[in-house]
């Protein structure tokens, strides 16, 4: 397993256990999160912004996350790791639901740099709300 291989497994780690204070190692003091188009959905710059975000918005809402690596592509060249993904959610609503979704990471300097997110929006609003 790569050095970014293994940092992107941490992150979804993290996820998995929704610890935002642990993500905030992983991340570069300028990281960037996007997830266009969810409930919560943003476009966030900086460590700090990013981790509070997370502890604030985005694991309250949930009892429980687990998210499964189905796919996980590396291209080396240019420090960019693809993950496709499976969830089984518990959100606050009671509405326990799957998803399916993938995250495009750029690293840098050993850090992650860039999350894009990608996820069944609609099924995610369904569910959450």
């Amino acid at each position: 397993m790569t050095d970014n291989e293994a940092l992107v497994r941490k992150m979804v780690d993290c996820y998995c256990r929704m610890d935002a204070d642990a993500l905030s190692p992983l991340l570069s003091p300028d990281a960037r999160h996007s997830a266009p188009g969810s409930d919560f959905g943003t476009s966030l710059t900086g460590r700090t912004a990013t981790v509070e975000y997370f502890r604030k918005n985005v694991f309250p809402s949930f009892d429980k996350v687990n998210f499964e690596i189905v796919f996980l592509w590396e291209d080396r060249e240019h420090d960019v790791v693809v993950v496709e993904w499976r969830s089984h959610l518990w959100p606050k609503t009671g509405k326990e639901y799957g998803n399916t979704g993938a995250f495009a990471i750029e690293i840098k300097n050993g850090s992650i740099d860039l999350v894009r997110e990608y996820v069944d929006t609609e099924k995610a609003h369904q569910n959450v709300n």
